[in-house]
């Protein structure tokens, strides 16, 4: 009988002089205010695959592993994690951007999560890497999808070929950039795909394989003088110039923009998606089922996520009408004032 897969999640709490800027992340940007808010996502996101019974272990890689000096929110999203049969994998921070850059400085994290997880795996087990901020809606469907042994499941992620898909710089920050670097590096001509770092998904060997594909590009470029601080640069780089195979599972997974400032339409296919990655919900929706889970009521969830059209509008997914606006900036302000106070 085939392993379960496991499916990992990875945060990396900062220490109290480490500079760092997540655009998305609703809160003041204190090193613990950071830490609540994603351990609120993994939360939540822990919470919609074992209130769905999907067949799978999980784990959080992490380097929070004394719980003694951290506040009581913390310990308490900590301790409603493991209830939830989590295993906490202490996992330290090597893969570091090689820039001082402080937008989204642990982004690599990812790297190090692969290794500490998958350590001691067997060959053949299916390994899923997934960033916090996600709820699975039909975790069967994205685990019959995984990608054969030697292959990365990823996200390809739509950007126009001159998009600054990161937000910063001028160096490999396009599709156009990565491409030009990778022709340099012997690779295709072809305008590659942009690979999110949402989920990665693999065998141990081939989540290895691209670490160490992702450690000689890092070497390579510092002879070179340069650097790719983020993990999508470098991952899409790997593809690109051929060292990773990658294999899209855009049509089980895909990374949802989320309310009016973003501007960004409803996905038409959401509703027929394993996966949605919410990057805008952080301090919303996310925030609003990891409070319910964290108080010990998960009725309402587990009922919402019954049904993948009220999952959707739970989670903002298929839209928010002038109402439902107007209803969660009241809760946002509510929280801040509520944090204020505290």
């Amino acid at each position: 009988m085939p392993e379960r897969p496991l499916v990992v999640h990875y945060l990396y709490v900062h220490g109290g002089q480490e500079g760092f800027y997540y655009p998305s992340v609703r809160s003041h940007s204190s090193v613990e205010e950071l830490a609540v808010r994603y351990l609120e996502c993994a939360l939540a996101q822990v919470a919609s695959l074992r209130l769905k019974d999907a067949p799978c272990d999980i784990a959080l890689a992490t380097n929070l592993t004394n719980l003694q000096t951290v506040g009581r929110t913390m310990r308490e999203l900590v301790d409603a994690i493991a209830r939830m049969e989590v295993e906490i994998v202490p996992t330290e921070y090597r893969h570091r951007p090689g820039d001082d850059s402080r937008m989204y400085v642990s982004s690599r994290y990812v790297l190090d999560a692969i290794q500490s997880a998958t350590e001691g795996s067997s060959p053949g087990r299916h390994v899923l890497m997934t960033d916090l901020d996600c709820i699975w809606p039909d975790p069967a469907r994205v685990l019959a999808a995984l990608p054969g042994d030697g292959e990365i499941g990823c996200i390809h992620i739509p950007y126009p070929p001159d998009w600054d898909a990161v937000g910063f710089g001028d160096f490999g920050v396009t599709r156009l950039g990565i491409g030009e670097l990778a022709q340099g590096m012997g690779g295709s001509a072809e305008l590659p795909p942009w690979v999110g770092g949402e989920l990665l998904s693999g065998t141990p060997d081939s989540l290895g394989s691209l670490v160490a594909a992702c450690e000689e590009i890092d070497a390579r470029l510092a002879a070179e003088d340069r650097v790719l601080p983020t993990e999508e640069q470098v991952l899409t780089l790997g593809g690109a110039t051929g060292r990773i195979r990658f294999h899209d599972l855009s049509r089980v997974a895909a990374r949802i923009q989320t309310g009016p400032r973003h501007k960004a339409p409803p996905n038409p296919m959401a509703l027929e998606l394993g996966l949605w990655h919410l990057p805008g919900e952080k301090g919303l929706s996310l925030r609003r089922a990891a409070t319910a889970v964290r108080r010990g009521h998960t009725g309402q969830l587990r009922r919402d996520l019954s049904d993948v059209r009220r999952a959707a509008r739970r989670f903002n997914v298929a839209g928010t009408g002038l109402g439902r606006r107007l209803r969660d900036d009241g809760w946002i302000v509510a929280q801040r004032a509520r944090d204020a106070v505290r």
